[in-house]
């Protein structure tokens, strides 16, 4: 037993783990880095007037929007995507976090911009959130499919209820929460989620999370706590959500219950379902694309709605498992691959002349087959719009 261990660990390099988190942590540090410099340097306002069209605290409000909303579509993506249970109440989740998290902020006498508070109170969110998640988790995930998407609908309805019921400033209405729109802890709190639901569903615990997903009974056969998977990973998601809905109240300094209702939690789904169920980095990329498209349409004025459902619908058909399907990205693969690449660019620059050369013969070959059955497709259209007329404009059928 001994020897075969040996000879396992010989066989794996003790070196590639050290330096897949090496290349990771340069990426995240490149990344805080990049984001810095783009709203931190002077020049940063006249590069949004001249290349986007809008003002710097308009797209300062874009992006923190983004940043609040990928946590909440990789957070759904994480018991619809990967766990494979439909929820359509997760802004209740974000209700809970946001109000918890808020009554905080406004009470305790906390600034604006207070970077300590808002922790505190993204921590609030997060375990408010997750106490509900885990509380409505433990009867709710004993049903599957449309049975537990009706649950957790009406459970996101009876949330907004007892806001409103609440009252607070009227309505459940809460105003007077501190400002805090430091991009900066936005994006080292997004960053972390993303980081953790990443490095989790690498870990043997997000293989069994996707095996529950695959086959519940299988899983269970196999001596996977089928139910525990469920309820913890519902839990966890639901209190991410939490942590969203403060950096929400955070960044507009009033809530409405309005903002949390059926509508919102399908919002969310949509781009989850658009991204790629499962896939977490099309989650990030769906949630760009879709805040950042009516932005870039509205010039368009009354047409910018048309053309952004017709494109969700154009999306949807030609992608049907979602815009990445299940395909994460990988700081690591990227990296070996920009390696080889440059490896290979002095043989690929020395080939080029020859490239080129079979590159035209494919194309004179194409061409040369082309045309004449693109004739006769011509000539056989033609001939059918001519039948079509006599006819009368009647088909054969």
């Amino acid at each position: 037993m001994m020897e075969k261990q040996i000879i396992y660990r010989s066989m794996v390099n003790p070196n590639l783990k050290k330096k897949r988190w090496l290349v990771n942590l340069v990426s995240l540090i490149l990344l805080l880095a990049l984001i810095y410099v783009v709203f931190g340097a002077s020049f940063s306002k006249d590069i949004f007037k001249t290349i986007l069209g809008m003002n710097y605290r308009q797209f300062v409000s874009i992006f923190i929007s983004i940043l609040y909303t990928i946590i909440l579509a990789v957070s759904l993506n994480l018991s619809t995507g990967c766990l494979g249970e439909m929820v359509l109440g997760h802004a209740g989740f974000m209700a809970v976090g946001a109000y918890a998290g808020s009554l905080f902020l406004k009470y305790s006498g906390a600034a604006a911009d207070d970077n300590i508070a808002t922790i505190i109170a993204i921590l609030i969110g997060f375990g408010s959130a997750g106490m509900i998640g885990f509380l409505v988790g433990i009867p709710v995930l004993r049903l599957r499919g449309d049975y537990l998407a009706i649950i957790t609908l009406g459970f996101g309805q009876i949330i907004s209820t007892i806001i409103k019921l609440l009252n607070f400033d009227g309505s459940g209405k809460l105003t007077g929460i501190p400002l805090n729109r430091n991009i900066m802890l936005y994006a080292i709190v997004v960053i972390i989620i993303v980081t953790i639901i990443f490095t989790f569903m690498k870990s043997r615990h997000g293989r069994a999370i996707l095996s529950i997903r695959e086959d519940a009974i299988a899983a269970e056969a196999s001596g996977i706590p089928v139910t525990k998977y469920k309820v913890g990973t519902f839990t966890f998601s639901a209190a991410l959500a939490g942590i969203a809905g403060v950096l929400f109240a955070q960044n507009i300094g009033v809530l409405q219950p309005i903002k949390f209702e059926f509508n919102y939690s399908i919002e969310i789904l949509v781009i989850v379902v658009l991204g790629g169920l499962g896939s977490f980095t099309g989650s990030i990329v769906a949630t760009i694309v879709l805040l950042l498209l009516p932005e870039v349409l509205r010039f368009l004025q009354d047409y910018r709605l048309i053309i952004y459902s017709t494109l969700l619908i154009i999306i949807m058909l030609t992608k049907p498992n979602g815009l990445l399907g299940r395909y994460e990205f990988s700081a690591y693969t990227a990296y070996k691959k920009m390696i080889r690449f440059f490896k290979m660019l002095p043989q690929n620059i020395k080939n080029l002349p020859q490239n080129l050369k079979k590159m035209a013969i494919k194309f004179k070959d194409f061409f040369k087959h082309f045309r004449p059955n693109m004739k006769k497709v011509f000539i056989k259209m033609g001939n059918n719009i001519k039948t079509f007329f006599r006819r009368g404009g009647t088909s054969d059928e």
